[in-house]
């Protein structure tokens, strides 16, 4: 089984909460909260950051058509399936639906419950995305409601990256090369022009706080359980990568898109 160890901090603090909830009428305990922004809110305009965000799109702009530019557009497919295809290169060995059907249905619901909490978070911040207002290129086609769908956070970098804390948890061995993937998945956004940078650091504060609410629900602990079993009966397995994709890869992560760092 997998299990996800708790501090005796957080027991604590834990134990503190169930007593105070039990001290809270019954008829109050099940008034929802009211929705949070787990990240900062965006750089206010003209400020530092609001500088930094239209630098790196505009930089960014000449990228079209290069490796990181394929990347880009590579990973703008969010599906359960292309995610298990994204890391297959990191983990070392090919994972896909129908070899790994429980981890596919653990990832299809970490997916799930991504797109729930982004859609709070979008509704709340509502801000334009970078290439609304102007014809810069994108590496996707422009949608006709783009105006309504909002930038912060990236739901994108928000799935990458709460991904990527999921497959390192099951794939320890490999955890530096999962992490270092799910950061380019959401770098993707703003190669791509459809995100701020800004945008793609929040859906990281994002993804950690999905992850952490999602492994830590009881109701998920069979999903976690099928899918450790089904990734430790396949421990020798190697092999069955898509090797024109992890070239790819390779290619497109010499760029370092958000400090211009080769």
């Amino acid at each position: 089984m997998v299990r996800f160890r708790t501090t005796g901090r957080a027991a604590l603090a834990l134990a503190g909460f169930c007593a105070t909830a039990q001290a809270i009428p019954a008829h109050a305990q099940n008034v929802p909260e009211a929705p949070a922004l787990f990240a900062p809110v965006p750089p206010a305009q003209g400020s530092a950051m609001d500088v930094y965000d239209r630098t790196v799109f505009a930089e960014t702009r000449k990228l079209k058509d290069t490796a990181r530019w394929a990347l880009a557009r590579s990973d703008a497919d969010a599906r359960p399936e292309a995610l298990l295809a994204d890391f297959s290169c990191a983990i070392g060995h090919a994972l896909t639906d129908k070899s790994n059907p429980a981890l596919f249905r653990l990832v299809s619901a970490l997916r799930d419950a991504v797109k729930a909490q982004v859609k709070i978070q979008k509704d709340i911040v509502r801000r334009p995305r970078p290439f609304v207002g102007n014809d810069a290129p994108i590496c996707v086609a422009r949608k006709e409601d783009a105006a309504a769908d909002y930038a912060y956070p990236s739901g994108h970098a928000t799935t990458g990256w709460s991904a990527a804390l999921l497959l390192s948890s099951l794939f320890p061995a490999h955890t530096g090369q999962i992490l270092a993937r799910g950061r380019e998945y959401g770098e993707s956004r703003v190669v791509c022009g459809v995100h701020w940078a800004s945008d793609v650091w929040a859906g990281f504060v994002t993804g950690s706080v999905v992850f952490a609410q999602f492994v830590s629900d009881p109701a998920h602990a069979d999903l976690l359980d099928a899918a450790w079993r089904e990734i430790a009966a396949q421990q020798r397995m190697s092999g069955g990568l898509d090797q024109k994709r992890c070239t790819a890869e390779d290619q497109g992560r010499m760029v370092a898109p958000l400090t211009g760092n080769p």
